[in-house]
């Protein structure tokens, strides 16, 4: 997905991107069909590569950068996409010399909007800065922090399109629990609820208390609803974020004994 949108943002000219996977067979699938090169070898990509993107499952980074390390550039910026691999272990993986980032994507870059977040090393210069911002804010929104928020802060940009799509799945289901709509209406309808409460929370900036607010008028049905969410949504919202962190635990230790 990133390759492809870079690509139609006119962020990176298709010539200037060379891509490697462990088969060969999706980047040979994918320069076909965008007109990058493909390379033959993981070990030939870094041995062309100014910016490095790592794109690859957390298990598999230690992997693949074991594989290329004797064939980086010197000072090549990498940039992991992965999760729970952190700057440090990529500063360790990838040589001293390296200079490292990690970005958490969302799903909504499809669409350029959304949020990716953003951590640089300590060694990263101003440059890798501009350019890797500058990246992502093409495709939606770059917001660069500390890599100690980016496990919440993924909770709220990255992971969120599933667990509003979760929500809104039910919302449909209840209706349609009824017995008085079809699944596809009840769909359709909540979809285009929910992005028009989006546009209307974005592009007129107003605040979700607001909305409440201006819906849910004192005595009327909506405030019935409201209240039940009230009540009911906060323990879910603090069980979801305890289940994630539980989650992130787990993975990081599993990837400690796979070293």
């Amino acid at each position: 997905m990133l390759i492809r949108k870079f690509i139609s943002t006119g962020m990176i000219a298709p010539r200037d991107i060379t891509a490697g996977s462990k088969s060969g067979n999706s980047a040979r699938a994918l320069a076909e069909k965008t007109g990058i090169t493909a390379a033959p070898s993981n070990t030939a990509v870094a041995q062309e590569a100014d910016v490095l993107f790592l794109c690859v499952k957390p298990a598999d980074v230690k992997r693949v950068l074991d594989e290329v390390w004797g064939y980086l550039q010197p000072g090549v910026l990498v940039v992991s996409i992965a999760g729970s691999i952190t700057l440090a272990e990529l500063a360790r993986s990838a040589g001293l010399h390296a200079r490292v980032a990690r970005v958490i994507p969302a799903v909504t870059s499809e669409q350029e909007a959304g949020v990716s977040l953003v951590a640089f090393g300590r060694g990263a210069t101003p440059e890798d800065r501009a350019l890797v911002l500058s990246l992502f804010n093409a495709i939606g929104t770059a917001v660069e922090t500390e890599e100690e928020n980016l496990d919440l802060y993924a909770d709220l940009t990255s992971c969120a399109p599933a667990f509003i799509a979760a929500m809104m799945r039910e919302y449909a289901a209840a209706a349609v629990r009824t017995g008085a709509v079809e699944p596809a209406v009840a769909e359709f309808l909540v979809r285009k609820t929910l992005a028009g409460t989006a546009r209307l929370l974005e592009e007129n900036g107003t605040g979700f208390d607001e909305v409440i607010r201006r819906v849910a008028t004192k005595g009327g049905i909506t405030e019935e609803g409201v209240k039940v969410l009230d009540a009911r949504l906060p323990a879910v919202f603090d069980e979801v974020l305890r289940a994630t962190e539980r989650k992130r635990l787990i993975r990081a230790q599993q990837l400690v004994r796979g070293a």
